[in-house]
Order: structure tokens, then C-alpha cells, then sequence
């Protein structure tokens, strides 16, 4: 069987040949090893890639624009959303690029506030432009202000300032609307809001802080329209509550997790307050004696004789007054004793000194007792908390797992009085506490896993798959590129045992002929590859193969004679 070779594909076998050159196979090898090297480092750069974040959002196309030939001016790499249209640079230089950006003054801005109407107005400005301009410059110095809050990022303030007239009497007040766009996570509590009313207010005159609404950047109404209005009213209330047993419980949280473990509590507080305003005015006498505290006597006598005329003027009052019989009273002749007495009475008044009179006035100081008392509203009425602990840990069993336990009675008893001590109890009130020991559901290991957001919405998520992707190209590389080609530099072909000689050998004769005859299995060694392979070589092949299989070998001739005949 003869096979014939055409001479270009004998000039590849020489190619292929300086393989087998020391100096070309360590060229080779040290050229792979130099792309690997470049591979590797290109790869871990690609790893490490900064973060691109933004510097400022929202600009315009003409900012954008200005702000980006600054940027590659600076030599500060960036880049530019083509959604948002968000300028980002990377975050190792982003405060080199704000300072830049702020150099140049960019992103440009109007004048705000005051600083609109500093320049020259011209000469032709109405008074209706001059004022559009100051009410134009308050809103931007009140935004402004509001917008250094921390919560807030951005606030724009809206006036509405009535004409003032001199031909009515009626003057209409003025009002205000603040707009707030807060940061994200960010919220304003009531307190806070309060305070925007109240800055706005205090800035205009004439304008009364029930005439500001606030709004956020969703359209939800912060500011309370009528602050004493039955909603508003009892907004506060419930928010007071909340606040209340908010706190009864992160007293109870911090009170017993150290000594149960983290995550091994749970408590609910409810609490019953009286927001009921009332007054109580009391006046009390003590059981002392009066004291005399001042005292005015008055003594007073007229001139005159027994028979001084006395009583009504008149012929009766002047006529001496008749001995009265001594039987008048009484017939036996014996006067009755209360007749005696004012009879004496009579004539000590009308002793030979005349009529006298005597008066006096006495002032008493009386133990009394005034109390008034005012209430005001949020009193607790009542407290109920209820407890419910986890087992606790225990020594751990055989198997070496931590193991839990339930809690005893003298403990649920001490943790009982530890709950009602954070909470302020008092029998008296009705107040109840309820402690109650049970296994939770669920470990506290696997409370927070469902509630974990996907990994690919992880923050750091592109990061990962950038460095995963980046470690899969060089292993595919390795498997599929620089392993087959360090095997055909390192080894070449190998050189195959006596016993696993292919049956197959091929003799070349000359450079166009060659002859592949078959050999046992135990035959010679095998040949060597054909442009390795010198004269000598070649003959002592054929010498082999003839010893080996003659009748083959014949074969073979027998084919060349009867083919070139």
C-alpha cells in the first residue's frame, strides 16, 4: 500500500520539526509564559476596577456638557448614564472631581436668593418687576435655609403676598407653600415640621403659621391645617402612646436579653392613658381653735339726771315714769327673776353718770386650707405587659450541640419582678404583668434569612460576578490553550512502547513515496517522525520490516510493479 505525499505538506513536517530545536522550544515557552503573565495582570486589573459613582444628577444637557470636558481636561476618568444622564467618576476620585467641578464653577446656577438683585436693574424696571424680584429673592433664601436641614435635599418655597391696598380696610394675610424633596430612607418627624412652619412663618410678616403647607416630594401633607382640630388632636395622642410603650419595651429588650440571649424576648406593652383635662379647686378648715387676730371695743355716754327725758320725743317721753304697784307682776307680791334683772339692768343704765353704750368688734384667724389643681392631659390609667421568653441555652449533650432548656419557676418569677419594675407597676392602678416561658418556632439563626433581599440585588453583586467571571476566562484559557500547546512544546510526540506499535508502519523511500507496511505488535521500535528521520534511518526501517514480515514486504513490492505497470 503506497501512499503518496505532496512535497508542501513534507515542508510542514519540517516545520513542525523545530519543535524539537532546544533554543525554538524555549523561545516558545518563554513567549506563553509572557502572555499568561499579560493575561493574568489584564485579568486582576479588570477585577479591580473602581466603582463608578455619580457627582451630580439631573444637570442638564449644557452642564453635563461643561462638566465632562472639564473632567477629561483634568485627566479624571468618568462616565455618563445614558438613562438618567448621571455624571459618575470613579469613587477614589470623587472628591478630586467635585473640587474641580467647583473650581470652574460648575454645574452653573442662577443667581438665588439676594444675590439676583445686587446687579444693576436697569433703568427701565417697573415696580411690578422690582417686586416679582424680591418675592422671587425670599423664596430662594428661605429654600435655601430649608435646604441645609439633614434630612431634606432639596426644598423650593412658593409665596403668596397680597397687594396691599389704601382703599380697603380688610387685609388679606399672606400664606406660603413649601415643597421638600428629603433624601432616600429619610423622614420628617412632626417636631420637625413644626419647625419649617414656624421659620417660614417668622420670616414674612403677616404670615400666620397655620397659612404654611408643607408637602413632601410623594404629595403628603406634613403640616397640620388646624392644629386643634379632633384629627389633629388625636394624632397626638396616639402618637404619645406609642412613644410611651415603645419605650416599655426596649426597657423590658435591654433588661432581660442579657441574661436570656439576643433575639430570646418578646414583649408587647399596652397602656391606658387618660387624656382627660381637668381642674379642682379645694378649701379646707383645720380642726385648731380660732385665734383673735384684732380687736376694736367702743365706749360712748351722755350727760343728765335719772328723770332725763328718754325714748320718743313727746309729752310721754317727758313725763317721769309712774312707781309700778307691788301686786303688778305678781299677785302674791314677789317680783319674777327676769323682771328683776332687767329691772337692774335698767338702773345700772340709768345711773346717776346717764345712758352709756359699749361696742366691740373682734377679727378671728381660721386654719384654712386653699388647693387648686390643673391636670393635664396623658396620665396612666393602666399597664399591662405581657412576656413571652425563649428556653435558654443549656450544657451541651453528647453529640457536642449546644442544647436548650426551660426556664424554672424561681426564674420566671425573677424575670416577672425585673418586668414590672422596668415598667413601673402599681397595684393600686390595675396594672398586670404576664411572663410566660415557651420554645420559639423557629431558630434565632433563621429569623432574618427570608427576609434577606436576592443576592443579586446585593450591592457588592457586580463586583463578585466581575472577579467569578474574570477566574472562569483564565481557567478556560489554561484548560484549552496554554495546556495543549506546553504539552507539543514540553513533549512533542511521544515515543510509543515495542509492545503498543501500531501495525501500521510507514516506510518513506524518497521524498515524494512513502510505504506503510504492517508490523506486529512485538516488532521494532517505531519509526521517527519523517522529517526527523535521515537516510540511515529510513533504510534500516525497511531492513526491519523485510526481516520482520517478508511476505508483507513482497506484497508491497508487487503493488509498486503492477502500479507502474
Amino acid at each position: 500500500m503506497a501512499v503518496i505525499t505532496l512535497p508542501n505538506q513534507n515542508k510542514l513536517r519540517e516545520l513542525r520539526g523545530l519543535q524539537d530545536i532546544p533554543v525554538v522550544r524555549q523561545l516558545g515557552l518563554f513567549a506563553l509564559v509572557a502572555a499568561v503573565i499579560a493575561l493574568g495582570l489584564w485579568l486582576f486589573f479588570w477585577t479591580q476596577k473602581p466603582d463608578y459613582v455619580p457627582v451630580y444628577a439631573g444637570l442638564d444637557a449644557k452642564s453635563t456638557s461643561e462638566a465632562s470636558e472639564l473632567l477629561a481636561t483634568s485627566q479624571i476618568p468618568f462616565r455618563i448614564d445614558p438613562g438618567s444622564g448621571a455624571l459618575s467618576v470613579p469613587q477614589e476620585q470623587l472628591g478630586q472631581a467635585k473640587l474641580a467641578l467647583a473650581a470652574a464653577g460648575l454645574p452653573a446656577k442662577g443667581d438665588s436668593g439676594f444675590d439676583a438683585i445686587k446687579g444693576d436693574q436697569g433703568f427701565g424696571t417697573s415696580q411690578f418687576i422690582e417686586n416679582a424680584r424680591y418675592q422671587h429673592a425670599l423664596e430662594s433664601e428661605l429654600a435655601r435655609t430649608i435646604s441645609n436641614l439633614r434630612p431634606v435635599r432639596e426644598a423650593r418655597v412658593h409665596l403668596a403676598m397680597p397687594k396691599p391696598s389704601a382703599f380697603t380696610r380688610q387685609k388679606e394675610p399672606a400664606s406660603a407653600s413649601v415643597v421638600l424633596q428629603l433624601h432616600s430612607g429619610s423622614t420628617l418627624e412632626q417636631g420637625q415640621v413644626d419647625a419649617i412652619v414656624h421659620l417660614v412663618a417668622s420670616s414674612i410678616p403677616g404670615l400666620p403659621p397655620d397659612r404654611v403647607t408643607v408637602v413632601d416630594q410623594y404629595g403628603r401633607m406634613l403640616s397640620n391645617v388646624d392644629p386643634d382640630s379632633d384629627a389633629a388632636i388625636s394624632a397626638k395622642q396616639f402618637d404619645q402612646q406609642h412613644r410611651l410603650e415603645a419605650t416599655y419595651v426596649q426597657r423590658i429588650h435591654e433588661l432581660l436579653e442579657p441574661m436570656t440571649g439576643n433575639g430570646r424576648v418578646s414583649a408587647q406593652v399596652s397602656v391606658d392613658m387618660d387624656f382627660a383635662q381637668t381642674e379642682e379647686a379645694r378649701e379646707v378648715y383645720g380642726p385648731q381653735q380660732p385665734m383673735v387676730r384684732s380687736e376694736q371695743l367702743s365706749e360712748s355716754s351722755a350727760g343728765g339726771g335719772a328723770n332725763a327725758p328718754q325714748g320718743i320725743p313727746g309729752s310721754a317721753s317727758n313725763t317721769p315714769a309712774a312707781p309700778a304697784p307691788a301686786n303688778a307682776a305678781n299677785p302674791n307680791g314677789a317680783a319674777s327673776g327676769p323682771v328683776v334683772a332687767q329691772q337692774q339692768q335698767q338702773q345700772q343704765q340709768q345711773a346717776p353718770g346717764g345712758p352709756s353704750s359699749r361696742s366691740s368688734v373682734r377679727n378671728y384667724e381660721i386654719d384654712r386650707t386653699l388647693t387648686h389643681t390643673r391636670q393635664g392631659p396623658g396620665r396612666v390609667r393602666r399597664v399591662t405587659a405581657a412576656v413571652l421568653v425563649d428556653n435558654v441555652p443549656a450544657a451541651a449533650g453528647k453529640d457536642g450541640k449546644p442544647a436548650l432548656r426551660a426556664l424554672t419557676d424561681p426564674e420566671l418569677k425573677r424575670i416577672e419582678s425585673l418586668v414590672q419594675q422596668a415598667v413601673g407597676f402599681d397595684s393600686q392602678r390595675g396594672d398586670a404583668v404576664s411572663v410566660v416561658n415557651a420554645p420559639f418556632a423557629r431558630d434565632i439563626t433563621d429569623v432574618g434569612e427570608s427576609d434577606k433581599a436576592p443576592l443579586w440585588e446585593h450591592p457588592r453583586a457586580m463586583e463578585f460576578l466581575r472577579i467569578a467571571v474574570g477566574g472562569l476566562v483564565v481557567l478556560v484559557l489554561i484548560v484549552t490553550v496554554l495546556r495543549p500547546l506546553f504539552r507539543q512544546l514540553m513533549g512533542g510526540k511521544s515515543m510509543a512502547k515495542p509492545q503498543q506499535i501500531a501495525t501500521a508502519t510507514v516506510v518513506p523511500v524518497d521524498d515524494d513515496v512513502a510505504v506503510s507496511l504492517s508490523a506486529p505488535s512485538d516488532a521494532a521500535p517505531a519509526a521517527l517522525p519523517p522529517g526527523a528521520m535521515s537516510f540511515d534511518d529510513k533504510l534500516e526501517v525497511a531492513r526491519t520490516a523485510v526481516s520482520t514480515d517478508s511476505k508483507r514486504v513482497a506484497q508491497v513490492v508487487r503493488d509498486w510493479v503492477e502500479s507502474d505497470a
